[in-house]
């Protein structure tokens, strides 16, 4: 599979996450509903990294061990530079959506003392992770057309 193909296979299993999980709220089942937050979440970060690896492959850059070795890298093309600023400002989407990951990897979702400001209650997971999926695909879709383009 290509890189392209992972990561839309990635964001697509995100969204189909999200919406069982919206099924699961509707039935009440909140065991059920955190078991497709968490797989949306973990679908999510999958597509990060997905995208890394297009970055990539498109730029002849060694492969992507992992997120913070990538943004360590120097002589970066653009996109991994926005990638950068992003999780630079501890107060954006992707890096939200990358330190509720690695917390989730150790300890779930169910501990809201990490974030307690963002997440009030269990619904608000399917919410946060939507609009951090929303701004991914908004990412890579105009990093795309950038690539189409040249």
């Amino acid at each position: 599979m290509s890189a392209s193909g992972r990561t839309n296979q990635c964001l697509h299993f995100a969204r189909l996450s999200l919406s069982e999980g919206e099924q699961a709220v509707d039935q009440g089942n909140l065991q059920i509903q955190r078991r497709h937050e968490e797989a949306a979440l973990f679908h999510s970060y999958a597509g990060l990294m997905g995208f890394c690896a297009e970055v990539a492959g498109q730029y002849g850059l060694p492969p992507v061990r992992d997120l913070a070795e990538l943004l360590s890298r120097e002589g970066l093309p653009a996109e991994v530079v926005e990638l950068r600023l992003l999780m630079e400002d501890g107060t954006t989407w992707l890096s939200a959506l990358v330190s509720t990951y690695q917390r989730a990897l150790i300890q779930g979702l169910d501990d809201n003392r990490v974030n307690s400001s963002l997440i009030t209650s269990q619904s608000d997971y399917l919410a946060l992770i939507r609009n951090w999926l929303i701004e991914l695909e908004n990412l890579v879709n105009r990093h795309r057309e950038h690539y189409l383009e040249c």
